[in-house]
């Protein structure tokens, strides 16, 4: 190989190694962004436990009060093999379950006033 053609090879890439390291870069912070658990009291126990199976997107999407969490928790056990957790660790995980993904009041936004409806063809 000439030495021309070694300085268009080194040139090439030194260029490109920055734009592999943003890419990779920009592609975890995403992730992180989009499925971290809420870091308080407890969040620990749920990562050990609950993601061992799935993904803390999974909770993050998700909202109830304690007993819609605890359905959860019976779910998996009897269809998902979800072993025993014992009171106080299942307590652990609902309390936390519950103050950081409470039942939330709508799901939905609220309907749009009749001014600002489109027009339909045949209204």
């Amino acid at each position: 190989m000439t030495n021309k053609m070694k300085l268009i090879w080194l040139t090439l890439i030194t260029l490109s190694l920055p734009l592999l390291f943003t890419a990779a870069n920009s592609t975890a912070q995403e992730s992180l962004a989009t499925d971290e658990l809420i870091q308080e009291e407890n969040w620990q126990l749920v990562r050990d436990n609950c993601t061992e199976c799935h993904s803390s997107l999974i909770i993050v999407q998700n909202s109830g009060n304690r007993a819609v969490w605890k359905s959860r928790i019976e779910w998996m056990q009897s269809s998902h093999g979800l072993g025993e957790l014992g009171p106080e660790l299942e307590g652990s995980i609902l309390d936390y379950l519950t103050s950081n993904y409470g039942q939330k009041t709508a799901s939905r936004r609220q309907a749009l006033p009749i001014h600002l409806m489109p027009t339909t063809p045949n209204s």
